[in-house]
């Protein structure tokens, strides 16, 4: 596989992508700052950087420039923890080969790497005939917990994974999120921060050793950012905030299942 190299001054960041892409079968380096960045990339020649666009020492801006100085060709994603599109342009006008924002969770990050590097091939599986299961049916055994005290959000997760063929529970607040994951046992609880009774944070950290087959994904707002990258360090395996793009978050329980 690829060997990787991540550039991210945040360590939670840095820590759950080199899980994501180690269990992936890379080969994962880090750094801290863009000095020891540029450093680590001359010494490693890696098949592809992760780079922060904010660092200490050295910008990402002037991290990208050496390394262009030392190699032309190897893809340099672009992370940013803020929205800005007008930086997004220049830099892929100088031959970023992506620029993703941390807000839309780390799914991105690994789908953009296998996108770059190409995906591994699946071995094919045997035809397997059941009563009238679709082929994709695989994970649409999973079962997923929805809990969130907003309806609005709840209504059109359910629908987006129940035509992704997932079971669906939902709870509004974090007390029924704890005793529905105990008598149910889910695969996927999506976990809102911020809920009555119990917060997220609280559920996380009493279900996470009861249920350690269960995958716990953050569903956070703008504000609760922070509170979502300590989630990631206390056992949940990614954060998506809203509004959210769906399209991302059936990627990450796709990837999570798949993990298993």
């Amino acid at each position: 596989m690829a060997k990787i190299l991540i550039i991210d001054d945040d360590g939670i960041v840095r820590d759950a992508l080199t899980v994501f892409l180690t269990r992936a079968g890379h080969e994962v380096n880090t750094a801290a700052d863009g000095a020891n960045g540029v450093q680590a990339f001359g010494s490693l020649i890696p098949d592809l950087v992760i780079l922060d666009r904010d660092l200490p020492v050295m910008s990402g801006s002037g991290v990208f420039e050496k390394i262009r100085n030392i190699s032309k060709t190897v893809p340099i994603v672009i992370l940013t923890g803020y929205d800005a599109p007008e930086e997004a342009a220049v830099y892929l006008k100088h031959g970023a080969a992506s620029f993703l924002s941390k807000g839309d969770g780390l799914s991105n990050v690994l789908t953009e790497v296998d996108r770059l590097l190409g995906a591994p091939a699946q071995p094919e599986q045997p035809a397997v005939k059941s009563a009238g299961r679709p082929p994709q049916a695989k994970a649409g055994g999973a079962l997923i917990l929805i809990a969130d005290d907003d309806e609005s959000i709840v209504d059109v997760l359910t629908r987006f994974l129940q035509d992704h063929n997932y079971r669906v529970l939902a709870a509004g607040d974090g007390e029924t999120a704890v005793r529905l994951a105990r008598e149910k046992k889910p695969d996927i609880i999506l976990l809102d921060i911020s809920m009555p009774k119990k917060n997220g944070l609280k559920v996380l950290a009493e279900l996470g050793p009861e249920l350690p087959g269960t995958g716990f994904m953050m569903i956070t707002g703008n504000e609760d950012e922070e509170l979502a990258k300590t989630c990631l360090e206390a056992g949940a395996f990614d954060y998506i905030s809203k509004p959210m793009n769906l399209e991302a978050l059936g990627k990450a329980i796709e990837a999570r299942l798949l993990l298993r």
